[in-house]
């Protein structure tokens, strides 16, 4: 029998059966059948004896007076209607009723067309349930926004000041009113018969578990979903490993490796807190050794425009050392982001239009104005503006002269920040010495890639492929520029002044590993050569992933070719493809391949790892993924800048 059987009376031609209907369009001759009751050999069913009559529930009028209800006008409205009901009910509408929604007050208006207010409140609507506060927040026709009440301000009817949730039932199932004189009638057969093999059905499973399975003796063998769970499983560091002291202790060393230690997993060592008025836009970090710069927007008190804040730490300590915190005015606020941030020599900073002594801090107001410095070579700085216009300055005894100026192609708003392979370190942007030293130009992806003598301000446009295609990226070398044409597979490679070399073939280039960024520069037969072997001669070596559907991590060391091939680890297996296809944001490899460093192993899961390729562990850690950028400043020391300040991530075992 269905709730819809329980809610229509026997008189009720809304809900009859579509084979119940007449049929106007039925044959003349159809057969007819006799009614149920006149078959032959039938014997009506033994009237069943009479239930026993059940205790009345509580009058709902006195359970109100004894509690004051936060229920609304039409609540009460509701309430009101105390007499029995003229329309028959059946025993199905406590169901019903159970499925009635409760109205919280929103306005002292009781006028409402909605059919909630002639519903009375079920009296199960009052008692007290597990749920949360949050579940008691209930949506009304009648108002553009919920209004969450809470169960506290209501008095326990007995004295008990525990807060308790309202329970908040099922939508509304149906528009018929209901009354609550159903409540008091007696429980149907089919009511007493479910609660009964309900009843038996927890019985059997409380004494009898080793029939389903479950025993409070630990199998041997995990389930299926038990071993899935295991395997997705992610931890910070290594078990058993003892508490770790704030503080970093490391050997303030960069070999281009990161330190096997991280096969430990990952810990805070100490973080750097910085003020509202430096990270509320956004903050630019920058390292150089052992020093980390930070700059800010900031004010300065009785002046008007933009200023910049700029603070540098030694970092080789437990703890960063302070060494200098300065302010200074600016024409190009802090706030805009260009890429590279900071350009340095081996004395000076230059950070939009300030030059900053790398050891005392003292700023200098550049003559450039809101140029973006973007690289350094042979005494020669080189600013660019938008739309298509680079400087060359030359200082000398604190002076600085323009040496030359030049109109480009168009050019991107953010610099370098997207463009390029990543071979090279971030931020390189100059080919070759000397006289033949050429910067690139930041030009927008519609134009032919450009380079500019750094000495004479002389441009030169790259030559491209033959029919050049979509995606083309130029990767800039020690000795020269290499353009990569992805969509027709074809590399050329010309020498820092922009002459053709030679052209190769990149059939390959999907199933390229992934390049160890640790911060060394190849030169143009590197990226050949990795681009059609897969060997990285200027990094610590390559991580890809190899198989088919079950696919494994393999890291080859560039020392001596060796290879370590570990399953994948369950939390990262979630996102791989059958083709096990792997284009991370960042790899970095141990020199001995023990342990591996990932930033967003796959473009579905942005988290940061440590992988443990020997034993074939993944760690992470909340705090390691909340940095918006970070910087490798020691073999063992990761930084991040995250909207509070800096924070410095070291092995769990250091």
């Amino acid at each position: 029998m269905s709730n819809d059987d329980l809610r229509r009376g026997s008189d009720d031609e809304a809900h009859t059966r579509p084979s119940e209907r007449p049929n106007a369009d039925s044959p003349v001759n159809a057969l007819e059948f006799p009614e149920f009751g006149e078959l032959p050999g039938f014997t009506p069913l033994p009237d069943l004896a009479p239930l026993p009559e059940l205790a009345p529930l509580p009058d709902l009028d006195d359970l109100l007076a004894a509690t004051p209800s936060p229920l609304t006008d039409e609540a009460g409205a509701a309430q009101a209607d105390t007499e029995p009901s003229q329309n028959p009910t059946s025993p199905g509408d406590a169901t019903v009723r159970a499925q009635a929604p409760i109205a919280w007050s929103q306005t002292g208006d009781a006028s409402t067309e909605d059919l909630r207010a002639d519903t009375p409140l079920p009296v199960y609507g009052l008692m007290p349930d597990e749920a949360s506060v949050e579940e008691a927040a209930f949506s009304s026709n009648d108002t553009a926004s919920p209004i969450v009440a809470t169960a506290s301000s209501q008095a326990h009817p007995e004295g008990d000041e525990t807060s308790t949730a309202l329970h908040a039932p099922g939508p509304e199932s149906s528009r018929t009113r209901v009354d609550t004189t159903a409540v008091t009638r007696k429980p149907s057969v089919v009511m007493i018969a479910l609660a009964g093999v309900a009843a038996l059905s927890v019985g059997i499973i409380l004494l009898a578990p080793g029939l389903f399975g479950s025993s409070s003796v630990p199998s041997s063998k995990p389930s299926a979903n038990a071993t899935a769970a295991t395997s997705t499983q992610v931890r910070e560091h290594a078990e058993n490993l003892p508490p770790r002291e704030p503080g970093y202790r490391g050997s303030a060393t960069n070999t281009h490796s990161i330190s096997p230690q991280w096969a430990s997993g990952v810990a805070t060592a100490w973080t750097l807190d910085l003020s509202l008025d430096m990270t509320q836009f956004g903050t630019q970090m920058f390292v150089d050794d052992r020093v980390l710069y930070i700059a800010g927007n900031d004010t300065i008190e009785g002046q008007r425009g933009s200023a910049v804040r700029i603070l540098a730490y030694d970092l080789s300590g437990e703890e960063p050392t302070l060494l200098w915190d300065r302010i200074a005015p600016t024409k190009n606020s802090a706030v805009t982001t260009y890429t590279p941030a900071f350009v340095s020599n081996e004395n000076q900073l230059f950070f939009h239009d300030l030059i900053i002594d790398k050891a005392t801090g003292e700023q200098t107001q550049a003559p450039w104005g809101i140029e973006a410095p973007l690289a350094y070579a042979d005494g020669i700085l080189v600013t660019c503006t938008l739309p298509s216009t680079c400087n060359g300055w030359t200082g000398a005894s604190g002076e600085w002269t323009n040496l030359w100026t030049t109109t480009t192609t168009s050019q991107t708003s953010y610099g370098w920040a997207y463009q390029g392979l990543g071979y090279a370190p971030a931020g390189t942007t100059i080919s070759g010495s000397g006289a033949l030293a050429s910067f690139l130009v930041p030009s927008n992806y519609q134009e032919a890639p450009q380079i500019i003598n750094i000495h004479t301000g002389e441009t030169t446009t790259l030559p491209s492929p033959d029919h050049a295609g979509l995606g083309q990226y130029v990767e800039v070398a020690t000795d020269g520029f290499v353009v990569i044409d992805v969509s027709k597979k074809q590399g050329l490679l010309t020498d820092s002044a922009g002459a053709h070399q030679s052209t190769f073939s990149i059939d390959q280039y999907q199933r390229l590993p992934a390049v160890s960024r640790d911060g060394n520069k190849p030169s143009t037969a590197d990226i050949t050569t990795f681009m059609t072997t897969k060997t990285a001669n200027w990094a610590t070596g390559t991580v890809g992933l190899v198989g088919e559907d079950d696919c494994s991590i393999q890291v080859t060391l560039t020392s001596d070719g060796s290879t370590h091939t570990t399953p994948v680890p369950g939390v990262l297996s979630t996102y791989m493809t059958s083709s096990c296809y792997f284009n991370p944001g960042e790899v970095r490899v141990s020199a001995d391949g023990s342990v591996l460093y990932a930033d967003t192993f796959t473009y579905q899961d942005e988290r940061r790892y440590f992988i443990d390729t020997a034993n074939g562990l993944a760690y992470t850690s909340n705090l390691l993924n909340l940095p918006k950028q970070t910087m490798w400043v020691f073999d063992d020391m990761l930084i991040g800048m995250t909207d509070g300040g800096v924070t410095a991530f070291v092995p769990a075992s250091s």
